[in-house]
């Protein structure tokens, strides 16, 4: 989506609304979805917390796998940051239109 599809603050309350509702019904449409793949996400960290913690686990498998963790943790971030952004602008932008200007 560009950015100039995402200026919320030009938006009417009824676009805001209706952005709101779709970003609601996306989210409630696909969070089994969502959870699965950051549940996945998560067993996989743990795989390798787990890996790193065992006696075995060599110098360079460590650092391999603590690279692994910081991608993995970098891709669970970015979605969540996403999709908190996908439904928390509209929200604001309106909450922000309520505000008298001065």
């Amino acid at each position: 989506m560009p950015d100039d599809n995402r200026h919320y603050g030009k938006w009417s309350k009824e676009e805001l609304r209706n952005a709101e509702a779709t970003a609601c019904s996306f989210l409630e449409e696909n969070s089994t979805q969502i959870a699965d793949t950051m549940r996945a996400k998560a067993k996989f960290l743990e795989t390798l917390i787990q890996r790193i913690s065992l006696k075995k686990t060599s110098f360079d498998d460590r650092l391999e796998y603590f690279a692994r963790i910081s991608e993995i943790a970098q891709l669970i971030q970015t979605d969540a940051d996403g999709f908190f952004e996908l439904a928390s602008q509209p929200v604001v932008a309106r909450i922000l239109g309520t505000i008298p200007q001065k």
